[in-house]
């Protein structure tokens, strides 16, 4: 099993608030910068093609309980807030790597 952990979440955008989530997501990527164990290299933010509704996000951290610590910093607990009521759907998770191609 592999210690390395990702963020990972699916945002599937209400009508008309396509920019906003980009400009939230950005927000909550500064939000994170000041925590004592910050993610470990760049959050990244991609839209389907077929779909323009549909969002994810995606990002490296030390360890789970660095995510944890971010989920309950007020800052970044405000900016997910704001995030999930832009969507009708979104689902952020915790994710550990448990196997890369090529080997």
């Amino acid at each position: 099993m592999s210690d390395e952990v990702y963020t990972l979440g699916m945002w599937r955008v209400k009508p008309g608030n396509h920019a906003r989530l980009v400009a939230v997501w950005k927000e909550m990527g500064a939000s994170v910068e000041g925590l004592a164990h910050p993610p470990t290299g760049q959050g990244i933010l991609v839209q389907n093609v077929q779909d323009e509704t549909l969002f994810y996000s995606f990002g490296p951290w030390r360890s789970v309980e660095d995510v944890q610590a971010m989920r309950a910093y007020p800052g970044a607990a405000a900016k997910m807030a704001e995030l999930i009521a832009l969507c009708d759907e979104a689902m952020p998770g915790t994710y550990r790597v448990v196997a890369k191609s090529p080997p």
